[in-house]
């Protein structure tokens, strides 16, 4: 019985190892769907997501994800990266994927050597978009490059 305790705290003990972060998937970023609705602003209707369950619970949890870089330096956006979950070539802004594969990269401090396609693996705070257009729905705030 005593065995069993000590395997029941050392597996729950080697599972939180201290670690804050949640490793997270695109899949699990997929849990989301989106509704249309008008935008005064611009004059037509906009797609806008509702989060499920699995996301809203990653709202402001420090997190780790892997994907392409999408450098967007050349339109004056410097301090902003993108990170696709598929490369270029097929991401949401050239191929046929949805909002919910690329997540707007805030860095802590500017990460060196970004091209086009690179793999990154980045851990920062996930923040949820619902309303602000100029922002993709995923945010990494804060975000560092983990080896």
């Amino acid at each position: 019985m005593i065995r069993i305790f000590f395997y029941i705290f050392l597996g729950s003990y080697l599972s939180s190892n201290g670690q804050s972060e949640i490793e997270i998937s695109w899949k699990t970023l997929s849990d989301v769907s989106f509704y249309e609705e008008y935008n005064e602003e611009f004059d037509f209707n906009i797609l806008y997501p509702k989060f499920g369950a699995s996301v809203l619970e990653l709202e402001g949890k420090e997190v780790i994800i892997e994907g392409y870089a999408i450098p967007i330096d050349e339109l004056g956006y410097e301090d902003i990266l993108v990170l696709s979950a598929m490369p270029y070539s097929q991401c949401f802004f050239c191929g046929m994927a949805g909002p919910e594969s690329v997540m707007d990269i805030k860095a802590k401090e500017k990460i060196a050597d970004v091209r086009l396609d690179k793999k990154l693996r980045l851990k920062g705070n996930l923040k949820l978009n619902v309303k602000d257009l100029s922002q993709l729905n995923y945010i990494l705030e804060n975000a560092v490059l983990v080896q």
